[in-house]
């Protein structure tokens, strides 16, 4: 019985690390790619300071399947867009990717659908719907427009960071 807790024990141990050494490779070979933060801003006091995130480029994908935030039309629950991205890193929508090629100059990422707890529709999510941060330091990222990611080639992103309007680091 204890050799089988071991193996347990091990293959979570195994996963886990598996997992960080993925994060680790986004975040050290990934494509730096900035988005644009759409307005929301609750705040949970069970768990400490954090800014609910809403990317602008949702807006988008929404209008390209046709709804809007508090449509409950269902939409695929994981999906890979095409975005371009500018000189300045900043990412734009381009078109839902159904498999095409893609042209000079665009990339993929991937996004998530799911039930809104704010609107009672969909919510579009790139990577997470939250940004943690110490306590006391809500009026730092209040100035946040950005979030800052490393994206793969399959479309895979990380956010690492957030960034203010001329893209300066919080």
């Amino acid at each position: 019985m204890k050799r089988w807790i071991l193996v347990a024990w091990l293959l979570a141990l195994g996963v886990a690390l598996a997992g960080i050494a993925g994060k680790e490779r986004l975040i050290s070979n990934g494509e730096v790619v900035y988005l644009r933060l759409a307005p929301v801003d609750p705040r949970s006091l069970v768990q400490g300071d954090y800014m609910a995130l809403n990317f602008s480029i949702a807006n988008d994908v929404r209008v390209a399947h046709g709804t809007s935030g508090t449509s409950r039309t269902p939409l695929p629950r994981e999906e890979t867009i095409v975005i371009r991205r500018e000189t300045n890193h900043e990412g734009r929508f381009v078109r839902l990717h159904h498999g095409e090629p893609l042209a000079a100059g665009e990339m993929l990422l991937r996004v998530q659908n799911v039930p809104s707890p704010w609107s009672g529709g969909n919510a579009i999510l790139v990577s997470t719907n939250a940004w943690f941060f110490q306590e006391g330091h809500a009026d730092r990222y209040a100035k946040a427009r950005f979030g800052e990611f490393r994206v793969d080639r399959s479309g895979q992103a990380l956010l690492v960071g957030m960034r203010g309007e001329g893209l300066e680091g919080m």
